[in-house]
């Protein structure tokens, strides 16, 4: 198989048939963390619908091309692809800011969540998940957000130094309990209207 770089990414929107392979990606992405809870609740990717695309949010998927073929190849045949043909690599949210952060952040500022920001173990540090994130910035600019809050483990100095690459700035540490687990965040903040 051909090395896959950034622009090799397809960007969308997600689609109803994709829940699987999202939950599926969730779980690969997160037991690669120091923060991942095996029965952490995920009911939001139960119904991505409900949960962000009705609410003001907005859920992406980044895919890439399985087959092994050259782009010089795909070119030189039929425009039309497979849906099959393509895999689901990466994941990100923005939603509007409720629940425990909203008592950190202000909501009414125009503040919203950043989310679900997964990419495939095997395929980190190929640019995918700063294409998902800047691409989640664009369009909650365009739905009127000013900025985006997330959350990540305190102790996850990668995805805290791919965070901060991308313009976050740490604002705290913050430690949630939910059932009998605790977990350790830092909470991070970024402006996106301009």
């Amino acid at each position: 198989m051909k090395m896959v770089d950034p622009t090799d990414l397809t960007i969308r929107r997600y689609r109803a048939g994709d829940g699987e392979r999202v939950r599926e990606l969730n779980r690969e992405a997160m037991a690669e963390t120091p923060e991942w809870v095996i029965d952490a609740p995920d009911t939001d990717l139960e119904d991505v619908r409900d949960h962000y695309l009705d609410a003001g949010g907005e859920f992406l998927v980044g895919e890439v091309d399985r087959r092994e073929t050259s782009n010089d190849e795909l070119d030189g045949g039929s425009n039309q692809t497979d849906l099959d043909d393509w895999e689901i690599v990466a994941t990100g949210a923005v939603e509007p800011l409720t629940g425990w952060l909203s008592e950190h952040f202000d909501a009414a500022a125009g503040t919203g969540e950043l989310s679900r920001v997964r990419v495939d173990p095997v395929m980190q540090g190929r640019g995918f998940g700063t294409r998902i994130v800047e691409e989640l910035a664009r369009r909650a600019r365009r739905r009127g957000y000013r900025a985006l809050v997330l959350d990540t483990g305190a102790d996850n100095e990668r995805a805290r130094g791919f965070y901060e690459s991308l313009g976050y700035a740490c604002v705290g540490e913050e430690t949630v309990s939910f059932d009998d687990v605790s977990l350790d965040l830092a909470l991070y903040w970024r402006r996106v209207d301009g």
